[in-house]
């Protein structure tokens, strides 16, 4: 499988070199330089924007305040497709960058390729992190970012799904409390959804959504079945266990809920139109101060068993870089995880504090006073998974959002024939099968 997907990643980044030019033009600089007030440039290379954007450079700008002899630039590149092709772009074309985001595929392939700083040294030098500092990281995380016993990667922007619910919706049916497991979430959808003025349409939904490959994963593990084979190999979500899964999905959004496009979702929830909506822990720092009544959030509703998918990146440090850039983006990647400012941008971000410890600071205890349930929802990192790690999944998870979670949701297949649909595709891509 390994050889397979080197060939793949061979050829995208053959593919890739094209664009290198496009890059440089683009005044995306790769590399570190040292200046000749000997202030060591750290090009950081990332796909955080508007409120999310400001706040990472807020705390890069008071990391290089605090650290005079070391500078970070913040790139952003906008999408994460597009930082994606830039990042192979550059690697390809010998003009990486020092620091950038990328998910674990991507990681996987610049180990592959040999262009992945190895970090486990810079975790043991003088410079590095305690025995009691590494156990403080979040059960999972850490080892999410490590390739047969070493170090590739640190968690960044961190995430997990959160029930957020309008509570004067709620009042008005004499409820006080979210779902807790799939028949409430299913009974309390069907409640609330209903013709407010009386002309015979709904005009106001127990839930709304998006297309979401995600919610159907944290609804699969919650039903008790899995993403992959353990070895890997072929599809697994085609089981019982995700029909009956997607099956859920489909009565929840289409019989009591509203599917849109984009964000709409949130802004019909954020109107009050919708009782109770799924996203991210990051909604907040797009939802809050948008919305006029109670609101509250809560873990997802439990199925047969507890089950949650961590979202989000991760930063690798490039190998073709100095050994002053990357002693220089260790720093600050040691820095941005540290329990004080791992809270500080959870608060600013709605993104899980990668810190045991950081939940205890003054700022999320602030945070979760403020936000009701919000303790509650981080406690779903207690018990969370992480996605298969290979470009084989990176490709083929599109292919069962797009061909197995929409065409159920449109109605155009059944979730099984949806699902079996979804699955001989992703098999084909992990066995590099290319379609005719």
């Amino acid at each position: 499988m390994r050889t397979a997907c080197t060939l793949k990643r061979g050829i995208a980044l053959g593919l890739a070199v094209a664009l290198g030019a496009s890059i440089l033009l683009a005044g995306c600089s790769g590399g570190g330089e040292e200046t000749v007030s000997g202030v060591t440039k750290v090009p950081f290379w990332h796909a955080m924007g508007g409120p999310l954007g400001d706040a990472l450079d807020e705390l890069i700008a008071e990391f290089n305040e605090a650290h005079p002899d070391i500078e970070i630039e913040s790139i952003s590149m906008g999408r994460y497709q597009a930082l994606s092709q830039k990042i192979m772009a550059a690697v390809a074309a010998g003009q990486p960058p020092v620091l950038a985001q990328a998910y674990e595929a991507w990681t996987e392939a610049l180990i592959d390729n040999e262009s992945a700083e190895p970090l486990t040294a810079y975790i043991e030098g003088p410079n590095g992190l305690t025995a009691d500092e590494l156990a403080d990281f979040v059960p999972g995380m850490l080892e999410n970012n490590t390739w047969d016993g070493t170090v590739y990667s640190f968690p960044f922007n961190k995430s997990v799904r959160a029930l957020y619910w309008n509570k004067n919706l709620f009042e008005a049916e004499g409820l006080d409390a979210a779902p807790s497991n799939w028949r409430e979430y299913e009974e309390l959808s069907r409640r609330l959804t209903k013709d407010t003025d009386g002309d015979g349409e709904i005009d106001q939904w127990g839930t709304a959504g998006q297309i979401s490959a995600w919610m159907f994963e944290n609804l699969l593990l919650q039903n008790g079945g899995q993403v992959l084979t353990d070895d890997g190999t072929k599809a697994a979500f085609n089981s019982p266990e995700g029909v009956e899964a997607l099956e859920f999905m489909v009565r929840l959004l289409t019989d009591y809920g509203k599917i849109t496009s984009g964000y709409e979702y949130q802004n019909d929830f954020q109107a009050g139109k919708v009782g109770m909506i799924e996203g991210s822990t990051v909604s907040l720092s797009f939802m809050e101060g948008k919305y006029t009544f109670d609101m509250a959030v809560a873990p997802l509703p439990d199925g047969k068993e507890k089950g949650c998918f961590v979202a989000g990146t991760n930063v690798v440090v490039f190998k073709d870089a100095g050994q002053k850039e990357k002693d220089a983006a260790w720093a600050f990647i040691k820095w941005f995880t540290s329990p004080e400012v791992t809270a500080r941008w959870a608060v600013k971000t709605g993104y899980a504090p990668v810190r045991t410890s950081a939940r205890e600071s003054a700022a999320m205890l602030a945070r979760f006073e403020a936000i009701e349930g919000l303790s509650e929802v981080l406690d779903q990192l207690e018990y969370a998974s992480y996605e298969p790690r290979t470009s084989d999944w990176y490709a083929g998870r599109k292919h069962l959002e797009e061909m197995g979670v929409e065409s159920a949701l449109r109605k155009h297949k059944s979730p099984k024939e949806a699902l079996d649909i979804a699955a001989e595709a992703v098999d084909n891509e992990i066995a590099n099968i290319v379609p005719m």
